[in-house]
Formats: structure tokens, sequence, C-alpha cells
């Protein structure tokens, strides 16, 4: 697997190289269209560290521990159909730090669990039959029954 330098890695080995070779750094900046100072910073850190990359840089700690993980893992495997706030709401009762439940699906997505949807059943002979019947009661109606309901349609018109 082998990356060529493109951008800005490519344009800090070019400014190295043409130090180098002896130019300066303002014909180097106006070669590289660069401005002198990122060229000086380009040199002095390839000089004091013998590489053009950047340090690694500290990241936000995490909120829940390994432990906290295999924990969180062990529930999830245990029941299978437990919503991630039901989880949020367990750890929490656990380990007394209070955790989201998009943190739980996070980690849970990072371990390779992975949710799905819940399909609803399809509904049944005697459902269809009781809504069809609804409906046929409904059709005999006269005006006037339907003048005295009040009927809200959440539908914004402007």
């Amino acid at each position: 697997f082998n990356m060529t330098p493109y951008g800005k890695e490519l344009s800090e080995k070019r400014t190295v190289a043409l130090h180098k070779n002896g130019v300066g750094y303002k014909r180097i900046a106006k070669t590289l269209k660069l401005s002198c100072s990122t060229v000086a910073k380009t040199i002095h850190r390839f000089n004091k560290t013998g590489s053009t990359q950047n340090r690694p840089r500290h990241s936000r700690p995490k909120k829940l521990s390994a432990c906290a993980q295999r924990h969180i893992q062990r529930l999830c495997l245990e029941n299978r159909r437990m919503s991630a706030a039901s989880i949020a709401a367990e750890v929490e009762g656990v380990g007394g730090q209070p955790v989201s439940s998009q943190t739980i699906h996070r980690t849970l997505h990072q371990i390779g669990l992975h949710s799905c949807r819940l399909r609803k059943p399809l509904p049944k002979i005697m459902h269809k039959n009781v809504c069809k019947q609804f409906a046929e009661d409904k059709q005999t109606k006269d005006v006037d029954y339907w003048n005295h309901g009040m009927w809200f349609d959440e539908t914004k018109i402007n």
C-alpha cells in the first residue's frame, strides 16, 4: 500500500528539497506560492525532528472505559431487543456516569453490533373485517351526523 504525497505533503517535501539545494526562504516561498513563515516553519520542523510530519495531537478522552464497553456489549448480546436508551439507563445505574443513547449506539457500532428495525406484523383477517365493518357503518350515516362532528386536519395552509 503506497500512497503518493499530495497537496501539503508534496509542498513540504519540495520545500525541504529546495532548502537542501541551497535555495533561500523567499525564493522557495515564491516558487511554491507559499508564505515565508510557512516555509520557515516547515524547514525548522524538519531540522528539529527530521520529518515534516505534524506531531500527534491529543484527542478528547473516551467517556466509556474498555470495561464499560464490554459491559454494554454483554448487555446487548444478552437481550438483543434492548434499546440504546435502556442500555444507557442501566450503564448509568452501574457506573454512575451519565451516558447518552447516542454514545451507546456509537459504541455498539464500533464493536460491530448494528441495529435493525423491527417490522410490524401484517394485519390479520379479523382486523381487516373490523375496519371494513366500521367503514360500512359510517357509510350509511346521513349529512346531519357528519355536520355535528369536529374534524381536525393537521395540514397547515398559508
